[in-house]
Protein backbone atom coordinates (compact mmCIF):
# COMPACT_ATOMS: atom_id res chain seq x y z
CA UNK A 1 0.00 0.00 0.00
CA UNK A 2 2.80 2.58 1.11
CA UNK A 3 4.54 1.61 -2.44
CA UNK A 4 1.64 2.49 -4.25
CA UNK A 5 0.90 5.79 -2.40
CA UNK A 6 4.71 6.81 -2.91
CA UNK A 7 4.23 6.46 -6.96
CA UNK A 8 1.31 8.03 -7.08
CA UNK A 9 3.07 11.40 -5.36
CA UNK A 10 5.69 10.78 -7.98
CA UNK A 11 3.62 10.97 -10.60
CA UNK A 12 1.54 13.60 -9.46
CA UNK A 13 5.04 15.76 -9.04
CA UNK A 14 6.09 14.70 -12.48
CA UNK A 15 2.61 15.45 -13.33
CA UNK A 16 2.73 19.04 -12.30
CA UNK A 17 6.26 19.62 -13.64
CA UNK A 18 4.91 18.64 -17.08
CA UNK A 19 2.26 21.02 -16.85
CA UNK A 20 4.73 23.72 -15.69
CA UNK A 21 6.38 23.20 -18.37
CA UNK A 22 3.78 23.04 -21.12
CA UNK A 23 2.76 26.48 -19.37
CA UNK A 24 6.34 27.93 -19.80
CA UNK A 25 6.26 26.32 -23.11
CA UNK A 26 3.18 28.01 -24.19
CA UNK A 27 3.36 31.32 -22.77
CA UNK A 28 6.93 31.38 -24.64
CA UNK A 29 5.57 30.62 -28.16
CA UNK A 30 2.66 33.31 -27.41
CA UNK A 31 5.32 35.89 -26.56
CA UNK A 32 7.17 34.73 -29.25
CA UNK A 33 3.92 34.99 -31.76
CA UNK A 34 3.38 38.19 -30.57
CA UNK A 35 6.14 39.48 -30.87
CA UNK A 36 6.46 38.07 -34.48
CA UNK A 37 2.98 39.98 -35.32
CA UNK A 38 4.08 43.75 -33.95
CA UNK A 39 7.36 42.93 -35.99
CA UNK A 40 5.45 42.04 -39.28
CA UNK A 41 2.74 45.08 -38.56
CA UNK A 42 5.57 47.14 -38.02
CA UNK A 43 7.14 45.83 -41.32
CA UNK A 44 3.89 46.03 -43.29
CA UNK A 45 2.80 49.25 -42.05
CA UNK A 46 2.47 51.68 -44.53
CA UNK A 47 3.67 54.86 -44.79
CA UNK A 48 1.44 58.10 -45.32
CA UNK A 49 -0.45 57.55 -48.57
CA UNK A 50 0.72 54.39 -49.87
CA UNK A 51 -1.07 51.96 -51.41
CA UNK A 52 -2.55 49.45 -48.38
CA UNK A 53 -4.51 46.78 -47.76
CA UNK A 54 -6.21 44.96 -44.58
CA UNK A 55 -5.00 41.55 -43.52
CA UNK A 56 -6.97 39.30 -41.07
CA UNK A 57 -9.97 40.17 -39.47
CA UNK A 58 -11.15 41.57 -35.90
CA UNK A 59 -8.40 42.25 -33.69
CA UNK A 60 -5.66 40.68 -35.19
CA UNK A 61 -6.29 42.66 -38.45
CA UNK A 62 -3.49 44.49 -39.69
CA UNK A 63 -2.84 47.33 -41.98
CA UNK A 64 -0.56 46.46 -44.83
CA UNK A 65 1.14 48.16 -47.71
CA UNK A 66 0.90 46.33 -50.96
CA UNK A 67 4.57 47.24 -52.01
CA UNK A 68 5.88 45.87 -48.95
CA UNK A 69 3.62 42.72 -49.22
CA UNK A 70 5.07 42.32 -52.61
CA UNK A 71 8.99 42.84 -51.89
CA UNK A 72 8.12 39.95 -49.25
CA UNK A 73 6.39 37.84 -51.55
CA UNK A 74 8.73 37.67 -53.82
CA UNK A 75 11.63 36.93 -51.46
CA UNK A 76 12.57 33.20 -51.93
CA UNK A 77 12.53 32.40 -48.43
CA UNK A 78 9.06 33.40 -48.19
CA UNK A 79 7.90 32.68 -51.52
CA UNK A 80 8.90 29.56 -51.36
CA UNK A 81 6.15 29.01 -48.82
CA UNK A 82 3.54 30.43 -50.53
CA UNK A 83 3.76 28.16 -53.52
CA UNK A 84 0.48 26.39 -54.02
CA UNK A 85 -1.29 28.53 -51.58
CA UNK A 86 -4.99 29.97 -52.51
CA UNK A 87 -6.49 33.32 -51.63
CA UNK A 88 -9.28 34.52 -51.95
CA UNK A 89 -9.76 38.32 -53.52
CA UNK A 90 -12.38 40.15 -55.61
CA UNK A 91 -10.84 39.12 -58.76
CA UNK A 92 -11.83 35.37 -57.80
CA UNK A 93 -9.52 32.47 -56.30
CA UNK A 94 -5.84 33.75 -56.78
CA UNK A 95 -3.91 30.47 -56.82
CA UNK A 96 0.22 31.55 -55.87
CA UNK A 97 2.88 29.71 -57.44
CA UNK A 98 6.58 29.69 -57.46
CA UNK A 99 9.72 29.16 -59.75
CA UNK A 100 13.09 29.32 -58.45
CA UNK A 101 16.03 31.00 -59.77
CA UNK A 102 16.88 29.46 -63.24
CA UNK A 103 14.67 27.46 -64.51
CA UNK A 104 12.45 30.88 -66.41
CA UNK A 105 15.27 33.17 -65.98
CA UNK A 106 18.10 34.74 -63.50
CA UNK A 107 15.50 36.04 -61.11
CA UNK A 108 13.11 33.50 -59.33
CA UNK A 109 9.06 34.50 -60.55
CA UNK A 110 6.13 34.32 -58.28
CA UNK A 111 2.88 33.41 -60.25
CA UNK A 112 -0.71 34.67 -59.47
CA UNK A 113 -3.56 32.15 -61.12
CA UNK A 114 -7.23 33.55 -61.42
CA UNK A 115 -9.52 30.88 -62.61
CA UNK A 116 -12.48 32.35 -63.77
CA UNK A 117 -10.92 36.16 -63.17
CA UNK A 118 -13.28 38.99 -62.61
CA UNK A 119 -10.90 42.33 -63.88
CA UNK A 120 -11.77 45.64 -63.31
CA UNK A 121 -12.04 47.72 -66.23
CA UNK A 122 -11.24 51.57 -66.73
CA UNK A 123 -15.11 53.69 -66.31
CA UNK A 124 -14.21 55.38 -69.82
CA UNK A 125 -14.77 52.00 -71.80
CA UNK A 126 -18.21 51.55 -70.63
CA UNK A 127 -18.48 48.74 -68.29
CA UNK A 128 -16.82 48.25 -64.78
CA UNK A 129 -15.36 44.72 -65.04
CA UNK A 130 -14.27 41.87 -67.63
CA UNK A 131 -14.64 38.53 -66.54
CA UNK A 132 -11.72 36.02 -68.64
CA UNK A 133 -11.70 32.17 -68.17
CA UNK A 134 -8.55 32.73 -66.82
CA UNK A 135 -5.53 35.07 -66.35
CA UNK A 136 -1.83 34.91 -64.96
CA UNK A 137 0.62 37.18 -63.64
CA UNK A 138 4.24 36.55 -62.90
CA UNK A 139 6.12 38.80 -61.02
CA UNK A 140 10.15 38.64 -60.93
CA UNK A 141 12.40 41.75 -59.41
CA UNK A 142 14.24 44.15 -61.33
CA UNK A 143 17.03 45.74 -58.83
CA UNK A 144 15.57 47.42 -55.78
CA UNK A 145 12.71 49.42 -57.19
CA UNK A 146 11.47 47.76 -60.18
CA UNK A 147 9.40 44.83 -61.00
CA UNK A 148 8.77 43.10 -64.27
CA UNK A 149 7.06 40.24 -65.86
CA UNK A 150 4.15 38.49 -67.67
CA UNK A 151 0.65 38.53 -68.24
CA UNK A 152 -1.42 36.35 -69.49
CA UNK A 153 -5.40 36.52 -70.47
CA UNK A 154 -7.33 33.08 -71.50
CA UNK A 155 -10.20 33.01 -73.61
CA UNK A 156 -12.16 30.18 -74.63
CA UNK A 157 -13.53 29.14 -78.17
CA UNK A 158 -17.31 29.16 -78.87
CA UNK A 159 -17.03 24.98 -77.33
CA UNK A 160 -14.53 25.61 -74.88
CA UNK A 161 -14.78 25.08 -70.83
CA UNK A 162 -12.56 26.92 -68.43
CA UNK A 163 -9.18 26.44 -69.02
CA UNK A 164 -5.85 27.20 -67.28
CA UNK A 165 -3.99 29.85 -69.07
CA UNK A 166 -0.70 28.08 -70.63
CA UNK A 167 1.24 29.12 -73.98
CA UNK A 168 -1.29 26.95 -76.63
CA UNK A 169 -0.41 24.06 -78.79
CA UNK A 170 -0.52 24.20 -82.31
CA UNK A 171 -3.02 21.64 -82.29
CA UNK A 172 -5.70 23.79 -79.56
CA UNK A 173 -5.51 26.78 -82.13
CA UNK A 174 -9.28 26.68 -82.50
CA UNK A 175 -10.58 25.77 -79.21
CA UNK A 176 -8.18 27.99 -77.09
CA UNK A 177 -6.92 31.35 -77.09
CA UNK A 178 -4.26 33.02 -74.74
CA UNK A 179 -2.83 36.39 -75.32
CA UNK A 180 0.01 37.42 -73.86
CA UNK A 181 2.13 40.48 -72.86
CA UNK A 182 4.98 42.23 -71.24
CA UNK A 183 4.77 44.48 -68.48
CA UNK A 184 7.59 46.30 -66.32
CA UNK A 185 6.63 48.60 -63.18
CA UNK A 186 9.03 51.13 -61.05
CA UNK A 187 7.71 52.66 -57.42
CA UNK A 188 6.09 56.00 -57.97
CA UNK A 189 4.10 57.67 -55.00
CA UNK A 190 2.23 55.57 -53.33
CA UNK A 191 2.92 52.47 -55.60
CA UNK A 192 4.26 52.10 -59.39
CA UNK A 193 3.70 53.57 -62.35
CA UNK A 194 3.81 50.00 -64.75
CA UNK A 195 3.63 49.89 -68.59
CA UNK A 196 2.11 46.77 -70.25
CA UNK A 197 2.77 46.03 -74.32
CA UNK A 198 1.05 43.68 -76.00
CA UNK A 199 2.79 42.36 -79.24
CA UNK A 200 0.41 42.13 -82.80
CA UNK A 201 -2.01 39.63 -81.88
CA UNK A 202 -4.53 38.46 -84.55
CA UNK A 203 -7.72 40.69 -83.79
CA UNK A 204 -10.59 37.48 -84.01
CA UNK A 205 -7.81 36.20 -80.38
CA UNK A 206 -8.88 40.00 -78.87
CA UNK A 207 -12.59 39.86 -79.70
CA UNK A 208 -12.65 36.20 -77.95
CA UNK A 209 -11.17 37.44 -75.32
CA UNK A 210 -13.70 40.54 -74.89
CA UNK A 211 -16.71 39.27 -75.75
CA UNK A 212 -16.69 35.48 -76.04
CA UNK A 213 -20.73 35.35 -75.93
CA UNK A 214 -20.74 36.96 -79.63
CA UNK A 215 -22.73 34.86 -82.09
CA UNK A 216 -20.87 36.95 -85.08
CA UNK A 217 -17.48 35.07 -84.26
CA UNK A 218 -18.98 32.22 -85.53
CA UNK A 219 -19.86 33.12 -88.99
CA UNK A 220 -17.52 36.18 -89.35
CA UNK A 221 -14.28 36.32 -91.28
CA UNK A 222 -11.94 38.75 -89.25
CA UNK A 223 -8.46 39.85 -90.69
CA UNK A 224 -6.01 42.21 -88.97
CA UNK A 225 -4.11 42.62 -86.12
CA UNK A 226 -4.43 44.77 -83.16
CA UNK A 227 -1.24 45.51 -80.78
CA UNK A 228 -1.67 47.47 -77.63
CA UNK A 229 0.21 49.79 -75.10
CA UNK A 230 -1.05 51.09 -71.78
CA UNK A 231 0.81 53.08 -69.13
CA UNK A 232 -0.89 52.21 -65.74
CA UNK A 233 -0.50 53.96 -62.59
CA UNK A 234 -1.54 51.57 -59.69
CA UNK A 235 -3.17 52.50 -57.41
CA UNK A 236 -5.27 54.61 -60.10
CA UNK A 237 -6.27 58.08 -58.92
CA UNK A 238 -9.44 58.63 -57.58
CA UNK A 239 -10.38 60.89 -60.50
CA UNK A 240 -9.70 57.55 -62.87
CA UNK A 241 -7.67 59.13 -64.78
CA UNK A 242 -4.48 56.72 -64.20
CA UNK A 243 -4.40 55.16 -67.43
CA UNK A 244 -3.32 55.09 -70.91
CA UNK A 245 -4.63 52.99 -74.03
CA UNK A 246 -2.25 53.31 -77.36
CA UNK A 247 -3.97 50.78 -79.60
CA UNK A 248 -2.32 49.72 -82.94
CA UNK A 249 -4.51 48.29 -85.30
CA UNK A 250 -3.70 47.01 -88.84
CA UNK A 251 -5.55 45.60 -92.09
CA UNK A 252 -9.03 45.11 -89.93
CA UNK A 253 -11.55 43.70 -92.29
CA UNK A 254 -14.52 41.78 -91.93
CA UNK A 255 -16.98 39.71 -93.85
CA UNK A 256 -19.23 37.25 -93.97
CA UNK A 257 -22.13 38.77 -91.55
CA UNK A 258 -24.74 39.38 -94.43
CA UNK A 259 -24.68 43.37 -94.10
CA UNK A 260 -25.79 43.25 -97.95
CA UNK A 261 -28.82 42.55 -96.82
CA UNK A 262 -29.45 46.03 -95.45
CA UNK A 263 -29.86 47.65 -98.92
CA UNK A 264 -33.78 45.54 -98.93
CA UNK A 265 -34.45 45.62 -95.00
CA UNK A 266 -37.96 47.12 -94.50
CA UNK A 267 -38.03 50.14 -92.20
CA UNK A 268 -40.75 51.53 -90.07
CA UNK A 269 -39.69 55.02 -90.78
CA UNK A 270 -41.10 54.94 -93.97
CA UNK A 271 -39.54 56.11 -97.72
CA UNK A 272 -36.60 58.51 -97.89
CA UNK A 273 -36.19 59.28 -101.64
CA UNK A 274 -32.13 59.28 -101.64
CA UNK A 275 -30.58 62.35 -101.67
CA UNK A 276 -28.10 63.64 -103.59
CA UNK A 277 -24.29 63.94 -102.45
CA UNK A 278 -23.98 67.47 -102.37
CA UNK A 279 -27.39 68.19 -100.66
CA UNK A 280 -26.81 70.44 -97.82
CA UNK A 281 -28.33 68.11 -95.44
CA UNK A 282 -26.31 65.23 -96.34
CA UNK A 283 -23.24 67.61 -95.94
CA UNK A 284 -24.18 68.80 -92.55
CA UNK A 285 -24.80 64.94 -91.24
CA UNK A 286 -21.09 64.15 -92.57
CA UNK A 287 -19.80 67.39 -90.73
CA UNK A 288 -21.16 66.61 -87.66
CA UNK A 289 -21.41 62.71 -87.27
CA UNK A 290 -17.96 61.96 -89.68
CA UNK A 291 -16.06 64.25 -91.24
CA UNK A 292 -13.65 61.63 -92.58
CA UNK A 293 -16.49 59.08 -93.81
CA UNK A 294 -14.56 58.65 -97.34
CA UNK A 295 -11.52 58.29 -95.84
CA UNK A 296 -11.89 55.11 -93.39
CA UNK A 297 -12.38 51.94 -94.01
CA UNK A 298 -15.86 51.53 -90.88
CA UNK A 299 -13.47 53.38 -87.89
CA UNK A 300 -11.28 56.11 -87.42
CA UNK A 301 -8.63 55.61 -85.70
CA UNK A 302 -8.19 59.38 -85.03
CA UNK A 303 -11.66 60.00 -83.55
CA UNK A 304 -11.01 56.36 -81.38
CA UNK A 305 -7.79 58.24 -79.81
CA UNK A 306 -9.90 61.20 -78.93
CA UNK A 307 -12.74 59.94 -77.76
CA UNK A 308 -10.27 57.49 -75.38
CA UNK A 309 -8.56 60.63 -74.46
CA UNK A 310 -11.75 62.71 -73.80
CA UNK A 311 -13.38 59.45 -71.42
CA UNK A 312 -10.00 58.66 -69.91
CA UNK A 313 -9.90 62.89 -68.56
CA UNK A 314 -13.39 62.75 -67.41
CA UNK A 315 -13.64 59.62 -66.05
CA UNK A 316 -16.46 57.75 -67.46
CA UNK A 317 -18.15 58.21 -70.86
CA UNK A 318 -18.03 62.07 -72.21
CA UNK A 319 -17.72 61.32 -76.15
CA UNK A 320 -17.92 58.49 -78.61
CA UNK A 321 -15.82 57.22 -81.27
CA UNK A 322 -18.15 55.97 -83.94
CA UNK A 323 -18.11 56.36 -87.37
CA UNK A 324 -21.37 56.48 -89.53
CA UNK A 325 -20.84 53.38 -90.48
CA UNK A 326 -20.94 52.09 -86.66
CA UNK A 327 -24.25 54.22 -85.88
CA UNK A 328 -26.11 52.57 -88.72
CA UNK A 329 -24.99 49.32 -87.36
CA UNK A 330 -26.10 50.56 -83.97
CA UNK A 331 -29.76 51.22 -85.37
CA UNK A 332 -29.90 47.83 -87.89
CA UNK A 333 -28.83 45.32 -85.13
CA UNK A 334 -26.57 46.46 -82.19
CA UNK A 335 -29.09 48.08 -79.86
CA UNK A 336 -28.84 50.90 -77.55
CA UNK A 337 -27.09 49.77 -74.35
CA UNK A 338 -23.24 51.21 -73.48
CA UNK A 339 -21.42 48.12 -73.03
CA UNK A 340 -18.39 46.73 -74.92
CA UNK A 341 -19.66 43.80 -76.58
CA UNK A 342 -22.33 46.28 -78.32
CA UNK A 343 -19.84 48.60 -79.45
CA UNK A 344 -17.36 45.46 -80.74
CA UNK A 345 -20.82 44.17 -82.71
CA UNK A 346 -20.76 47.69 -84.15
CA UNK A 347 -17.46 47.68 -85.06
CA UNK A 348 -17.55 44.31 -87.01
CA UNK A 349 -21.06 45.03 -88.70
CA UNK A 350 -19.69 48.44 -89.96
CA UNK A 351 -16.23 46.47 -91.25
CA UNK A 352 -18.68 44.10 -92.79
CA UNK A 353 -21.16 47.21 -94.58
CA UNK A 354 -18.07 48.70 -95.76
CA UNK A 355 -17.25 45.83 -97.89
CA UNK A 356 -20.60 44.78 -99.28
CA UNK A 357 -22.77 47.87 -99.48
CA UNK A 358 -20.03 51.10 -100.08
CA UNK A 359 -19.84 54.19 -99.19
CA UNK A 360 -23.07 55.91 -101.08
CA UNK A 361 -25.43 52.96 -99.99
CA UNK A 362 -24.53 53.32 -95.71
CA UNK A 363 -24.73 57.29 -96.18
CA UNK A 364 -28.55 56.46 -97.91
CA UNK A 365 -29.33 54.10 -95.63
CA UNK A 366 -28.65 56.05 -92.21
CA UNK A 367 -30.36 58.92 -93.84
CA UNK A 368 -33.39 56.81 -94.39
CA UNK A 369 -33.32 55.21 -90.46
CA UNK A 370 -31.48 58.08 -88.56
CA UNK A 371 -33.38 59.12 -85.25
CA UNK A 372 -34.91 62.54 -84.89
CA UNK A 373 -36.55 62.79 -81.63
CA UNK A 374 -40.10 61.81 -80.74
CA UNK A 375 -43.37 64.12 -81.64
CA UNK A 376 -45.83 65.72 -79.33
CA UNK A 377 -47.89 62.58 -79.09
CA UNK A 378 -44.01 60.56 -78.06
CA UNK A 379 -44.31 58.87 -81.61
CA UNK A 380 -40.75 58.42 -82.84
CA UNK A 381 -39.49 60.70 -86.04
CA UNK A 382 -36.86 59.15 -87.94
CA UNK A 383 -35.61 59.36 -91.38
CA UNK A 384 -34.66 62.21 -93.11
CA UNK A 385 -37.86 62.53 -94.94
CA UNK A 386 -39.95 62.31 -91.89
CA UNK A 387 -37.97 64.36 -89.69
CA UNK A 388 -37.89 67.39 -92.54
CA UNK A 389 -41.84 67.25 -92.93
CA UNK A 390 -42.23 66.68 -88.63
CA UNK A 391 -39.84 70.04 -88.22
CA UNK A 392 -40.53 72.34 -91.36
CA UNK A 393 -43.39 70.74 -93.41
CA UNK A 394 -41.51 70.04 -96.50
CA UNK A 395 -39.81 67.64 -98.21
CA UNK A 396 -36.34 66.55 -97.43
CA UNK A 397 -35.23 67.37 -100.94
CA UNK A 398 -36.36 70.86 -100.28
CA UNK A 399 -34.78 71.84 -97.36
CA UNK A 400 -33.02 75.09 -97.07
CA UNK A 401 -29.38 75.11 -95.57
CA UNK A 402 -30.80 76.63 -92.82
CA UNK A 403 -32.99 73.90 -92.11
CA UNK A 404 -30.87 70.74 -93.02
CA UNK A 405 -27.93 72.40 -90.64
CA UNK A 406 -30.54 72.60 -87.91
CA UNK A 407 -31.55 68.97 -88.63
CA UNK A 408 -27.83 67.88 -88.53
CA UNK A 409 -27.39 69.42 -85.49
CA UNK A 410 -30.50 67.87 -83.52
CA UNK A 411 -28.83 64.38 -84.71
CA UNK A 412 -26.04 64.30 -81.44
CA UNK A 413 -28.66 64.30 -79.29
CA UNK A 414 -32.26 64.00 -80.44
CA UNK A 415 -34.25 63.42 -77.52
CA UNK A 416 -32.67 66.38 -76.01
CA UNK A 417 -32.91 68.24 -78.68
CA UNK A 418 -36.40 67.71 -79.99
CA UNK A 419 -37.27 68.74 -76.29
CA UNK A 420 -35.66 72.22 -77.25
CA UNK A 421 -37.28 72.58 -80.27
CA UNK A 422 -40.73 71.74 -78.72
CA UNK A 423 -40.62 73.98 -75.85
CA UNK A 424 -38.62 77.24 -77.83
CA UNK A 425 -38.57 76.07 -81.29
CA UNK A 426 -34.95 75.99 -82.26
CA UNK A 427 -31.56 73.95 -81.21
CA UNK A 428 -29.14 74.96 -79.20
CA UNK A 429 -27.79 77.66 -81.09
CA UNK A 430 -24.50 77.53 -80.31
CA UNK A 431 -24.45 73.82 -81.70
CA UNK A 432 -26.02 74.87 -84.97
CA UNK A 433 -23.21 77.78 -85.40
CA UNK A 434 -20.08 74.96 -85.00
CA UNK A 435 -22.25 72.61 -87.16
CA UNK A 436 -22.75 75.35 -89.87
CA UNK A 437 -19.45 76.27 -89.71
CA UNK A 438 -18.17 72.61 -90.13
CA UNK A 439 -20.21 72.13 -93.83
CA UNK A 440 -17.46 70.91 -96.43
CA UNK A 441 -17.71 71.07 -100.10
CA UNK A 442 -20.49 73.96 -100.33
CA UNK A 443 -19.03 77.28 -101.72
CA UNK A 444 -17.59 79.20 -99.09
CA UNK A 445 -19.23 82.40 -99.33
CA UNK A 446 -22.80 80.09 -98.36
CA UNK A 447 -21.48 79.01 -95.55
CA UNK A 448 -20.07 81.83 -94.44
CA UNK A 449 -23.28 83.67 -95.28
CA UNK A 450 -25.02 80.88 -93.27
CA UNK A 451 -22.58 81.52 -90.08
CA UNK A 452 -23.43 85.36 -89.69
CA UNK A 453 -27.12 84.64 -90.51
CA UNK A 454 -26.73 82.19 -87.20
CA UNK A 455 -24.99 84.77 -85.71
CA UNK A 456 -27.48 87.60 -86.23
CA UNK A 457 -30.08 85.63 -84.94
CA UNK A 458 -28.85 84.37 -81.74
CA UNK A 459 -27.64 88.17 -81.21
CA UNK A 460 -31.08 88.71 -81.40
CA UNK A 461 -32.69 85.89 -79.42
CA UNK A 462 -30.58 86.75 -76.38
CA UNK A 463 -31.27 90.46 -76.42
CA UNK A 464 -35.07 89.17 -76.19
CA UNK A 465 -34.95 87.03 -73.98
CA UNK A 466 -33.20 90.26 -71.92
CA UNK A 467 -36.42 91.96 -72.60
CA UNK A 468 -38.70 89.74 -71.89
CA UNK A 469 -36.89 89.42 -68.32
CA UNK A 470 -36.54 92.71 -67.89
CA UNK A 471 -39.90 94.03 -68.77
CA UNK A 472 -41.40 92.21 -65.58
CA UNK A 473 -39.26 93.63 -63.27
CA UNK A 474 -39.74 96.99 -64.74
CA UNK A 475 -43.59 96.44 -64.03
CA UNK A 476 -43.23 95.17 -60.71
CA UNK A 477 -40.84 98.49 -59.91
CA UNK A 478 -43.58 101.05 -61.73
CA UNK A 479 -45.99 99.31 -59.16
CA UNK A 480 -43.98 99.37 -56.03
CA UNK A 481 -43.62 103.42 -56.34
CA UNK A 482 -46.05 105.85 -54.88
CA UNK A 483 -47.80 107.95 -57.48
CA UNK A 484 -46.24 111.27 -58.41
CA UNK A 485 -47.75 114.46 -59.41
CA UNK A 486 -47.01 116.30 -62.91
CA UNK A 487 -43.94 118.87 -62.24
CA UNK A 488 -46.89 122.51 -62.85
CA UNK A 489 -48.98 121.07 -60.26
CA UNK A 490 -46.12 120.40 -58.11
CA UNK A 491 -44.43 124.03 -59.13
CA UNK A 492 -47.81 125.31 -57.84
CA UNK A 493 -47.98 123.65 -54.70
CA UNK A 494 -44.34 124.82 -54.14
CA UNK A 495 -45.81 128.62 -54.34
CA UNK A 496 -48.78 128.03 -52.12
CA UNK A 497 -46.67 126.78 -49.19
CA UNK A 498 -44.30 130.19 -49.76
Amino acid sequence: MSTTIDDLAVRSRLGRRVLRLLLIAGASLAVLLLALWAVLRVALLPQTGEWATTLGRGPLAVRASLPQLVWLATTPWVGERLDGLTLPSRLGPLRLGWVPAGVEGDAPVLTVHCEPCTLPLPPALGQPTLRVPAAQLAISRDGMQHLKGALLLGAEGPDEGLRQAQPERETDRSRRTVISARWQARRAGPGWQATVDWPATPARDWLALLAPGLPELAAAHVEGSVALHADVTLPPPAQGQGWRLVPRIEGLAVSGLGTESWARAQTSCGRTPPLPARHWLTRAVLATEDQRFYEHTGYDPEELAAALQANRQAGAIRRGGSTLSQQLAKLMVAGGERQLERKLRELLYALDAEQSLGKGRILQLYLANAPWGVDAQGRLVCGAEAAARHYFGTGARRLTPRQAVTLAAMLHNPPLEAARWQARGSVDPARLRWVAGQVRGVPARQRRALVAQLEEEATQQEADTALARAEPAQAAASASEPERAPPALLASQDARLR
